[in-house]
This record gives structure tokens, C-alpha cells and sequence, in this order.
């Protein structure tokens, strides 16, 4: 029994040595490691005391660096590591400093200059283990050089420079249309914003369409937002949009309309011959309506017009007829909207003498008079040379009676 008892705490006291003789495995702590050599091991001997050091970034809050291994086992970690505070950047001329997302190691801070100011130089700084690192731009005042040039067109006012938020205005030459914004400004980044716009030409052409005619609205030349309204001859009906307008592209806009023919209509004789009009080939009208009026000469050959085509709407004119001849009807007319003379060419008719030429006349009852003089004097002389003809013959063909006296 005693020997068993020796046995028993032999066995215990070998495993109590056994224990304590124990290594340690590398010891661990937050945002530290260990210092020197210890480092570079992983594994240490019962007894072993190794020192922690904060990691680059982190600096010591308090608390013993050391820890000690004892039977397998590490003593507690008292050391406290946190991050580098790096502190407020100093004050800047002209802008402010914003922080990302704070001023502790790894952080950043950014240089937002004021309104009319821009960064020049430098970047952003960033908080290292010994501070911040790097160099902050300087905020400088913001001017524009001068703006771009634009074709056909001009800008005001025209500076070499120009202040942070001037605003410039550009204008177009005569007949141009400006396409885009009228005003730029100068901009922070130091450039004039928007784009600058463009001058064009914008002329759209007439806005014919078969089997329809002008209505109202303005004339040629068709400029920008030039308004038309159209409609459709007599037999037809409109597919689209009457009033178009002239746009930027020199298009009319949103298109041209289209005049449709009515829906045919049928008839029906005695001999249930059933026969159709045909719509297809209708006759335009004499003059296309953006031309104006034809030239009054083509109705009547013998007028004569006092100014030469062509006749735009509105334009009005003076008729006259060669001597001998009198003006049917009014003298001045009018080139209306639907292309035809107001209110109707006249004929140039013989003059009855209600009104006519003195001249023309005289000259008729001259020649009258002198027809009537010279046949009078041609029947007179015939007349007088017939008796005398008459008398001769008489008396050498009847004998003479002659009176003989005798003595008684």
C-alpha cells in the first residue's frame, strides 16, 4: 500500500515538472507586434519574456509592453494601441480644408477653395505615423481667357480677361439665326460654359403642295419660325397640319400636308352606264400661288401694263389700250392672295366715240369729207363734159333748118 502511494505522487510530481517546463507559441495583441528579433520566432521556451510595439500608424494609449510565458501560457496583454491623431491642418487663404473622413493616420485632407477661386499646385495631404504628408495647392482667383469665336458672329463685351460668373452674349450677322445659347459665363474650372453657339442661314423654300394653295402668314423669303398656313383646292382634303413653320434646319415643320381627293362619286343613266369622275390629273392653278399673279398681257394682248413681271401678292398696276381703243372696265388692279387680278383684267374695245380721241375724230370726218369733196367734183365734171359732148353731136348729125328770104 505505501509503495503504491510513493508511485502516485512520483507520477504527479513528473507531471506537474512536465507542465510547467512547457513552451509558449508566438504571442498576438491588437494593432502591435513584437519587437526585435522575437518577431522573426514561433515558438518560446517556458520563462520567456518578450516586449510589444505599437504598428506603424498606432502609438501607445498606455499599458505594459511585456508579457511573459508561464507553463504554455502568456501573461495578459496590457498595452493599448490606437491610431495616430494627426491634428487640424493650419488655416488657408481663400478656401477651406474638408477632412476624409477624419485627421487619424490614413485620413485625408482636401483643399475646397471659395466660390471664384481654383486650386493651383500641390494635393491632397494624408496623415502619416510622423503627421500630415504632402502640400496643399493655394486658391488663386479665377479669370477666363477670351471665348471662342463664333462664324458669322460676334460676341460682347470683348475683353483679354474676363471675372469669375461675367457673362458674354453673342449676336448673328443680318439674315443668320443663332443655334444654341445666346449667353456664356465664366466658369470655375476657368472656361466659358456652355458651348458656345452657332450662326446659320436659315431659309426654307415655298411651300408648295399639289392641289393646294398659300392661305395666310408670312411671304418669302421663309426665315426662322417663318408661319404658313395652307389649304387645299376645291375637291380635296387636307391629311396633315395647315400651319407649318420654317425651322432651324430649313425644313418646314412638323412637315408639309398633303391635299387627298374626295371620295369619288357615281352616277347612274337610263342605260345603267355608270360613269365616274377622274381625279387624277386635275388642272393646277394658272399661277403656282407663291409666284403671284400672271401678267395681265396673257388676258388681254392689248393692254398695256406699267411695270414688267413678276406681279408679287399685293402689287398693283395701271392698264392702259393703244389710241382708238378704250379700257373695258377698271384701270388699276390688284395682285391678290389666291394669284388673281382685283377686281378682273379689262379688254381694250373700239372707241364708239363716247369718250374717244379728239384726234381720231377729226381725222375720220377728214377723210370723210375729203371722199365726199372729191367725188362730187368727178360727177360734176362728167356731168358738164357729157352736155357739151351731147351738143356737138347734135349739130353735126341733125341738119340745120335755114330760113330763106325771097323777094316779092
Amino acid at each position: 500500500m505505501a509503495i503504491t502511494a510513493v508511485l502516485l505522487l512520483s507520477s504527479l510530481g513528473f507531471l506537474a515538472v512536465t507542465a510547467q517546463a512547457q513552451d509558449c507559441s508566438k504571442p498576438v495583441g491588437d494593432n502591435m507586434d513584437l519587437k526585435g528579433n522575437d518577431i522573426l520566432l514561433t515558438s518560446f521556451p517556458d520563462g520567456t519574456t518578450v516586449t510589444f510595439a505599437c504598428n506603424t500608424g498606432y502609438v501607445s494609449a498606455g499599458g505594459s509592453p511585456s508579457v511573459t510565458c508561464t507553463a504554455g501560457s502568456w501573461s495578459p496583454v496590457r498595452l493599448k494601441c490606437e491610431r495616430k491623431n494627426c491634428g487640424a491642418v493650419e488655416d488657408v487663404d481663400n478656401g477651406q480644408i474638408h477632412y476624409d473622413p477624419g485627421i487619424e493616420f490614413g485620413d485625408k485632407a482636401v483643399l475646397i477653395c471659395n466660390p471664384g477661386y481654383r486650386a493651383v499646385g500641390g494635393g491632397d495631404l494624408t496623415c502619416g505615423d510622423k503627421g500630415w504628408l504632402g502640400r496643399l495647392p493655394v486658391c488663386e482667383v479665377i479669370k477666363c481667357e477670351s471665348p471662342p469665336v463664333v462664324q458669322d458672329g460676334s460676341f460682347s463685351p470683348n475683353k483679354d480677361t474676363y471675372e469669375y460668373n461675367e457673362v458674354i452674349q453673342y449676336t448673328c450677322k443680318k439674315d443668320y439665326t443663332l443655334d444654341g445659347s445666346r449667353q456664356l459665363h465664366c466658369s470655375d474650372d476657368a472656361t466659358f460654359k456652355p458651348e458656345p453657339p452657332r450662326c446659320i442661314k436659315v431659309e426654307c423654300g415655298d411651300p408648295e403642295i399639289p392641289f393646294g394653295q398659300w392661305s395666310s402668314g408670312a411671304r418669302p423669303p421663309y426665315g426662322y419660325l417663318s408661319t404658313v398656313t395652307l389649304q387645299c383646292n376645291a375637291g380635296y382634303t387636307m391629311n396633315g397640319t395647315a400651319t407649318v413653320m420654317c425651322d432651324l434646319n430649313s425644313q418646314w415643320s412638323p412637315g408639309l400636308p398633303q391635299c387627298i381627293p374626295n371620295p369619288t362619286r357615281t352616277t347612274t343613266t337610263t342605260t345603267t352606264t355608270i360613269t365616274t369622275t377622274n381625279p387624277s390629273t386635275p388642272k393646277k392653278p394658272t399661277v403656282p400661288f407663291a409666284e403671284g399673279c400672271e401678267d395681265p398681257i396673257k388676258r388681254s394682248a392689248e393692254v398695256t401694263v406699267s411695270s414688267q413681271p413678276p406681279y408679287r401678292h399685293g402689287v398693283k398696276v395701271t392698264l392702259s389700250c393703244p389710241p382708238g381703243y378704250k379700257l373695258n372696265g377698271p384701270d388699276t388692279q390688284t395682285c391678290e392672295k389666291n394669284g388673281l387680278w382685283s377686281p378682273g383684267i379689262p379688254e381694250c374695245t373700239l372707241d364708239n366715240g363716247n369718250g374717244s380721241s379728239p384726234g381720231l375724230v377729226i381725222g375720220i370726218l377728214g377723210g370723210v369729207g375729203a371722199v365726199l369733196v372729191i367725188g362730187f367734183g368727178g360727177l360734176m365734171w362728167r356731168k358738164k363734159n357729157g352736155e357739151k359732148g351731147k351738143r356737138k353731136h347734135d349739130s353735126l348729125d341733125t341738119p340745120q333748118l335755114l330760113a330763106v328770104k325771097t323777094a316779092s
